[in-house]
C-alpha cells in the first residue's frame, strides 16, 4: 500500500554533519563553491560555527529558492524511503498538497514569528516578499513533485528494485591522497544493463556553476567503492525537474582524472589560509571579506560583516551610466 509520508521537519541532521566537517578538514562540492564565493562566507561557514551560536544561526537561514529546493529534496527522499511503487495520480496530489498546505504553511508562519526554527533569509533582513513571489515558489514546489513522479527515472528505480539502490541521500566520504572527501547522493542505482546511474534531482532552471565538480566527485566516489569495473559503466543524471529535463553524462577516466585533480588543487588552495594546517586551525582575519555588494546583499552573514547596516550600493558602470536616461 502506498502511504503519504509524514511532513519532514524544518531542520535535519546537516547542521551537525557541518560542524563535524569544520572539526577536521575535508572537501566537498559545497564547500569549495562556497570557497570560491568569498573568503569570509567560508570561514563562518565552516569556522565561525564552532565558537558563535549566532553565526550558526545564520548558516541555516535560507533564501526562498533554496528554501523551494530543500522541501522538494526532503519530500523526494521521504518518499523514496517508505514507498517500493508509483502511487496512484490521486495519492500524488495529496502528498503534494500536503506538503505545500502543511509543512510550507507551518515553516512559513515560524519563520515570520522568529522563533528559534526554521528562518527565511528574506524575514531575518526584512526583504519584502511580494504574493508573486510566493505563488512562483509554491509553484516550483508543485511542479516539480509532479515532475518527479512522472519521471523515467523514478520508474527505473523502481523497476530495478531497491536491493539494487546503492545509495540514497547518505553522507558518505572517502580519499583523494590526503584529502578526506564528503558527499551525499540523491540517489544512486544499478540498472537493468547493471550500469551505475547517479541521479541529481534538481528544482533550478539551469546548471549551477559546479554542477559538473559535483557529479564527478559522485562519480570518484563509485569508483573508489568498486561499484564498477571502469569508469565507463557510470553516468551522472542531472534531473531539472521545473522543465523537466535530464541530462545524462558518461563517465570516462580522463573525467575521473581531473575531478581528483581538481580536488587536490582546491584544497590546497583551502589550507593556505589556515593559520595551522595540520590542526585545521583558522582565524577570521586571514579571510578577507569580498567587496561585491551584489553578492554581499544575499548573503547570509551580511550583518556579520556590516553590523552597523551599512548600505551595500551597487556601483554604476560607466556603460549602464550612459544607458541612463
Amino acid at each position: 500500500m502506498t502511504s503519504i509520508p509524514a511532513p519532514a521537519p524544518a531542520f535535519t541532521e546537516k547542521t551537525a554533519e557541518s560542524v563535524r566537517d569544520a572539526r577536521a578538514f575535508a572537501w566537498s562540492a559545497s564547500r569549495h563553491d562556497t570557497f570560491a564565493t568569498c573568503p569570509r562566507k567560508y570561514y563562518y561557514s565552516y569556522y565561525g560555527i564552532l565558537e558563535d551560536p549566532e553565526v550558526q544561526r545564520l548558516k541555516q537561514l535560507s533564501a526562498l529558492a533554496l528554501w523551494a529546493g530543500s522541501v522538494v529534496h526532503e519530500t523526494i527522499e521521504d518518499f523514496l524511503r517508505t514507498n517500493d511503487q508509483v502511487p496512484e495520480p490521486a495519492v500524488q496530489e495529496a502528498l503534494i498538497r500536503a506538503v505545500v498546505h502543511e509543512r510550507m504553511l507551518k515553516e512559513w508562519k515560524e519563520s515570520e514569528n522568529g522563533t528559534n526554527g526554521f528562518r527565511l533569509f528574506e524575514h531575518e533582513y526584512t526583504q519584502p516578499i511580494e504574493q508573486e513571489d510566493k505563488k512562483i515558489l509554491v509553484g516550483i514546489v508543485m511542479r516539480s513533485l509532479r515532475n518527479f513522479f512522472k519521471s523515467p527515472l523514478l520508474r527505473e528505480a523502481f523497476k530495478v528494485s531497491r536491493s539494487a539502490w546503492l545509495s540514497m541521500e547518505e553522507l558518505v566520504s572517502f580519499h583523494v591522497g590526503d584529502v578526506p572527501v564528503f558527499l551525499r547522493m540523491d540517489l544512486a542505482f544499478r540498472d537493468e544493463r547493471d550500469r551505475v546511474r547517479i541521479v541529481d534531482w534538481k528544482t533550478g532552471r539551469r546548471a549551477g556553476k559546479f554542477n559538473d565538480v559535483q557529479i564527478a566527485g559522485y562519480a570518484l566516489y563509485a569508483a573508489e567503492r568498486g561499484w564498477a569495473k571502469s569508469a565507463t559503466e557510470i553516468s551522472t543524471e542531472l534531473a531539472y525537474l521545473i522543465w523537466p529535463r535530464y541530462v545524462r553524462k558518461d563517465v570516462t577516466q580522463p573525467v575521473l582524472d581531473t575531478a581528483r585533480g581538481f580536488v587536490t588543487r582546491s584544497a590546497k588552495t583551502m589550507r593556505a589560509l589556515l593559520n595551522d594546517p595540520d590542526a585545521n586551525a583558522a582565524r577570521i582575519e586571514d579571510f578577507p571579506r569580498i567587496d561585491r555588494p551584489r553578492i554581499c546583499r544575499r548573503c547570509n552573514f551580511r550583518k556579520l560583516c556590516f553590523p552597523r547596516g551599512e548600505t551595500l550600493e551597487v556601483k554604476t558602470t560607466r556603460r549602464s551610466a550612459q544607458k541612463a536616461p
